[in-house]
């Protein structure tokens, strides 16, 4: 019976802890302080326009990167975690555990930008290149599912940046490093074939009307005090 009524108190726990995790706030703008891509994103190229040729371009571009180091990093920005990805810049682990003002800071400047994105592809409901072109893309095992998900503008791209500029309030000295981090961040999208390169410039649009939304936002400028403070506490260690 004492066992039993430990697993149920485990159980609790982990529910609870759970529950914690998911009623944490997601977002720092509300839907209606949030940018409107609609109101400045043009819509994609079209097939027979300049801007479509270049396209192509970058496309072809991308798959003769496939082979080489550069198609390998892409390979694996198509599916590691960005905590993972911008740790390897700044030097120092960010997590939930290790850095929790950090890690939340970005994580949910990222769900803004997230959430600004999804409301422009699904207006416009662009085809993804591997997918127009009936080409099997650098990733190709997640194709099936992939190929009836859209691609203008880059959701991987836009979190990147938010990612990035968002770090570099923290970590002012790495901000370089960062910014090039995620310029090539949303460049492996066009290597792996998910993303034309118009996809990942209107990306960085987007990411930088969010951004600036987001820098008059009292919720955010309080996080990033804690943030700030956060890594003052690490760079004495």
């Amino acid at each position: 019976m004492k066992t039993l009524y430990y697993s149920a108190f485990l159980l609790l726990l982990t529910l609870t802890a759970n529950a914690q995790d998911s009623d944490y706030k997601k977002y720092f703008l509300t839907e209606q302080e949030c940018p409107k891509g609609m109101n400045f994103i043009p819509a994609p190229p079209a097939f027979n326009s300049v801007e479509f040729a270049n396209d192509i371009y970058f496309y072809n571009w991308g798959k003769q990167q496939r082979e080489t180091p550069r198609g390998q990093q892409a390979a694996i920005d198509e599916v590691e975690r960005l905590e993972k990805v911008y740790s390897e810049v700044i030097g120092f682990t960010i997590s939930k555990e290790e850095t929790p003002d950090i890690f939340w800071l970005a994580q949910m400047a990222v769900n803004d930008g997230t959430r600004a994105n999804r409301n422009v592809k699904n207006h416009y409901k662009r085809t993804r290149p591997f997918a127009y072109f009936n080409e099997p893309s650098l990733v190709s095992q997640d194709d099936d599912k992939e190929r009836s998900t859209f691609s203008y503008p880059s959701g991987h791209t836009i979190r990147g940046w938010m990612y990035a500029l968002t770090l570099a309030c923290v970590v002012p000295d790495s901000t370089d490093m960062l910014i090039n981090r995620a310029r090539e961040y949303g460049l492996s999208r066009v290597i792996c074939g998910r993303h034309y390169k118009s996809d990942i410039d209107a990306s960085l649009i987007l990411a930088s009307a969010v951004f600036s939304r987001l820098n008059s936002c009292e919720a955010f400028q309080e996080q990033l005090k804690k943030a700030r403070k956060e890594y003052a506490k690490l760079r004495k260690k």
